[in-house]
């Protein structure tokens, strides 16, 4: 069996998601990250694997409202709430169109509004990632941390910095931190997944992608990793399972997985 290999790579705008805005107090959502990808190589195939993060799907920004601290920031000193707002909606929006440099402007605006804001520090953390600024997003993520130590997006999203710095004992102690406060999310499952597969731990990762897939059916990279996983197992039918669900996402890693099925998948029977 050959030995995948993984690496980031950018996602296009319908593949991305975004770890930041709440639509309620117990949402927390992501909007448009770069996605994790594993490149799987093999004889003559490379499969390009994105590995998701936790978070709703871009287009559900636009409803969400921002408008304070999250429940645990308690009394935090709102100098302008409407500043506050405006630049937060401001660096959404830009961060929806990936005008990156601009959010994290604008997200350092709307935090000299609200400097104890723990959801600005966090949006500002993801569009720093989303630029690989990978300490700045690490440090804004812990300082929201410091605000809000129950913050599920937090978490998630340091998860997936780690995760992109290979520190993949951390990054599977704070997947595990989100899935705790928010189990029901499929993001830091399948991120938590992606740990497990990086250190060896081949079974816990396709119970997590597994889990991933109960929660989100939709998440294509999920689908490619298990299709991936039971190529190489031999498992040839259930590898076309998965298939058939890319094909039915319109995702572009069905091409690729096709091609690997398509010679036998390489795997010892």
């Amino acid at each position: 069996m050959e030995k995948p290999m993984k690496e980031w790579m950018k996602g296009s705008a319908g593949m991305r998601r975004l770890l930041v805005l709440k639509t309620n107090p117990k949402r927390a959502f992501v909007l448009t990250l770069s996605l994790a990808a594993l490149i799987l190589t093999f004889s003559g195939c490379n499969l390009m694997q994105k590995t998701p993060l936790p978070g709703q799907p871009a287009d559900q920004a636009t409803t969400t409202s921002i408008t304070g601290p999250t429940p645990s920031a308690t009394t935090a000193s709102q100098n302008n709430p409407q500043a506050f707002k405006a630049h937060m909606d401001a660096g959404n929006a830009k961060a929806k169109a990936g005008q990156w440099e601009g959010a994290i402007e604008e997200f350092k605006q709307a935090l000299a509004a609200n400097p104890n804001n723990a959801q600005a520090y966090v949006q500002l953390g993801w569009a720093s990632a989303e630029l690989k600024r990978w300490d700045d997003a690490k440090q804004n993520l812990i300082a929201a941390l410091g605000k809000d130590p129950n913050n599920p997006s937090a978490h998630a999203n340091l998860a997936w910095v780690y995760a992109e710095q290979k520190r993949w004992n951390d990054a599977e102690l704070e997947a595990k931190k989100a899935i705790d406060l928010e189990p029901k999310n499929a993001y830091p499952h399948a991120t938590l997944a992606w740990a497990y597969q990086e250190t060896g731990q081949s079974g816990l990762a396709v119970v997590e992608y597994e889990k991933s897939l109960e929660l989100n059916p939709s998440l294509d990279n999920s689908h490619l990793a298990l299709g991936v996983t039971y190529c190489n197992q031999g498992l040839i039918s259930r590898a076309k399972t998965h298939y058939d669900k890319l094909v039915q996402l319109g995702s572009p890693h069905a091409e690729a997985l096709n091609t690997r099925i398509a010679k036998g998948c390489g795997a010892k029977k």
